[in-house]
């Protein structure tokens, strides 16, 4: 009986060992699994950030490039503006006699009037 006993607790020893070993393995897949699916996550949110980092690297070559443009066209209106003020400087007036005068703007109103025969 005595046999029967040691061979009862030595079975029962060798159960609780398996079945020990049998939780440790599980619990190792489990976390395997689970990190499997962290490491699946996180490259796809890195993949995501790279993709929205390549989009505002493109806008800021588009700013970068309209920052130019509107540069040069800053440059050409004060060319422009030099330009006319240096024209405007030059300009001589063309002096009229008065009567001329009064006659061009009698001719460009809408007044009835008819020029003085003499």
């Amino acid at each position: 009986m005595e046999k029967i006993n040691k061979m009862k607790t030595i079975k029962k020893y060798w159960a609780i060992i398996a079945g020990s070993v049998l939780a440790v393995v599980a619990i190792i897949f489990a976390t395997n699994k689970l990190n499997k699916n962290k490491i699946t996550k996180t490259d796809k949110k890195i993949d995501d950030n790279n993709q929205k980092i390549d989009v505002i690297k493109g806008k800021t070559e588009v700013i970068a490039e309209q920052r130019n443009d509107v540069k040069q066209d800053i440059q050409t209106t004060k060319q422009d503006v030099k330009k006319l003020q240096d024209a405007k400087q030059n300009i001589k007036a063309n002096e009229l006699p008065t009567n001329a005068a009064k006659q061009n703007i009698l001719n460009k109103t809408r007044r009835g009037r008819k020029p003085k025969n003499k």
